[in-house]
């Protein structure tokens, strides 16, 4: 995958109470069990298909009173699919037109060659944006609280 994050959290409970304050149900994610210490969690993207967020979040069992939560939190294939067909695409249109006789410093194909890397960046970024959101919800679900 192309983009990933990963946060560790340690929680004051034991690990029943916090499996279950993550599956509490929320309006912005979907969380379903997959094994006793293994959560999966699904942001869907509002505006339309693809920038979907899933998680992966397991739970460990530090003491009896203290559980660790790793979250790892990444694109979905959809996204990082259109990313790498966006990449070949345009680059090899470029490369193409350079071997046609295409001047080096021609507009064209100088955006082909920087449009991929500029929406790399925006997804680089809106994916940091939705990981602030989603790590936000996740650590409001575990204290009780509203987020903000």
């Amino acid at each position: 995958m192309l983009f990933k994050k990963k946060h560790n959290l340690v929680i004051e409970k034991p690990i029943h109470i916090v499996r279950g304050e993550l599956k509490s149900p929320t309006d912005k994610i979907n969380i379903t069990e997959l094994s006793e210490t293994k959560l999966h969690g699904l942001m869907k993207n509002k505006y339309g298909s693809g920038l979907d967020i899933i998680s992966d979040i397991r739970l460990t069992a530090i003491s009896s009173n203290k559980t660790a939560v790793k979250i790892k939190n990444k694109f979905d294939l959809y996204t990082n699919l259109f990313l790498i067909a966006t990449f070949i695409v345009l680059w090899g249109v470029s490369i193409y037109q350079f071997i046609n006789g295409a001047a080096f410093l021609s507009f064209e194909p100088m955006m082909k060659l920087v449009f991929p890397i500029i929406g790399a960046l925006i997804a680089k970024i809106s994916f940091d944006i939705y990981d602030k959101r989603i790590l936000k919800i996740y650590t409001a679900l575990l204290t009780n609280k509203a987020p903000n």
